[in-house]
């Protein structure tokens, strides 16, 4: 059962309580770190990005239309829609001879706040490039090219592109067929539903493939040093990825997604984390996460000050008076079950 992870305070008075749960595992499946239900089953949503995009490169498919880390990092995106994604997008389907139409994701604005007004106010309508999907989407035409599929219906469970996808997914997470249930995402595509141990212990893998078969060893490196690279592609302008990316000098591949979930890799120590806010806001995400690491001392004291904000983070009103604070009341627990 999940567990309160943080209060929010207004003057002195406490306003809020968000509950949260926590895994950490390492490459090898054992549990390091935990807080609440750990076995928590939920929706990966977009952290599971990194492993749509693996058959991307199992395939020879990033290797015959000269996918390099931009390309790849791409593919794995919840982007913000600002210019740099959208026009990393159009050049891909170019490449794979494919036009936005062919796109399922759908339509909405970007939601990085100045590309959204600068659309408002040369009176251009969002278009399917700007949904925070058609990176991983072109990601699946691409896929579907190289195996010589069609790209109608590449979003269905039964085409191909999907199928692949899904035996990656059970393959790194370490679960068999029946153990996954799959919904339908905010995007059109399959959604995987499993325990928070399987997402941590599948992003261990991703910066920690040992054991994992050659081929896709070789996929996960490619992947989650694309995403390390390029954590601006991976997300956007002052989204939490980038933040972790700049506070800890690119060390760790991080993915966040719908619903509260996020999902961190921590290469040097092969570990793989997945956080879920049990009420699906993410507003305290920041804080949780940097928490967790902070508690399993894997901070410098210059990344602790780097990361203040998000440590001990303040809450303001609309004329920037401070009026309250987070205060993370979490402890995690360490070793096994």
């Amino acid at each position: 059962m999940s567990d309160i992870a943080v209060e929010l305070w207004r003057g002195d008075r406490m306003e809020s309580r968000v509950a949260a749960d926590v895994a950490v595992v390492d490459s090898i499946g054992q549990v390091r770190f935990w807080f609440g239900d750990p076995e928590r089953a939920t929706f990966w949503r977009s952290s599971a990005k990194p492993f749509q995009a693996m058959p991307l490169i199992e395939s020879g498919a990033a290797e015959q239309f000269q996918f390099g880390p931009r390309e790849v990092a791409i593919c794995c995106a919840s982007h913000g829609g600002e210019p740099m994604h959208v026009e990393l997008v159009e050049e891909l389907l170019r490449r794979i001879d494919a036009k936005p139409e062919d796109l399922v994701c759908g339509v909405h604005p970007p939601s990085h706040r100045e590309s959204q007004w600068a659309l408002i106010r040369s009176g251009v309508k969002p278009t399917v490039l700007h949904n925070n999907c058609s990176g991983k989407h072109t990601g699946m035409l691409t896929l579907a090219r190289a195996l010589g599929a069609p790209l109608a219906g590449y979003h269905l469970p039964e085409h191909p592109v999907q199928q692949a996808i899904r035996a990656n997914v059970l393959a790194m997470a370490g679960l068999q067929e029946q153990d996954v249930y799959t919904g339908v995402d905010g995007c059109g595509v399959p959604t995987f539903y499993l325990p928070l141990t399987r997402m941590a212990y599948s992003y261990a893998r991703l910066v920690d493939p040992r054991g994992v078969d050659p081929a896709k060893a070789g996929a996960a490196l490619i992947v989650s040093e694309a995403m390390r690279q390029h954590p601006e592609l991976v997300s956007g302008t002052g989204r939490l990825e980038v933040t972790l990316a700049e506070a800890l000098s690119h060390r760790v591949v991080a993915k966040g997604g719908a619903e509260a979930v996020f999902c961190l890799g921590i290469p040097e120590k092969g570990w793989g984390m997945a956080i879920k806010i049990d009420d699906g806001n993410s507003r305290v995400m920041p804080t949780v996460v940097a928490a967790v690491l902070d508690q399993m001392h894997l901070l410098t004291a210059g990344e602790r000050v780097a990361l203040e904000q998000q440590l001990h983070p303040t809450l303001t009103n609309h004329s920037g008076t401070v009026v309250g604070d987070i205060r993370v009341v979490m402890r995690l627990k360490a070793g096994k079950l």
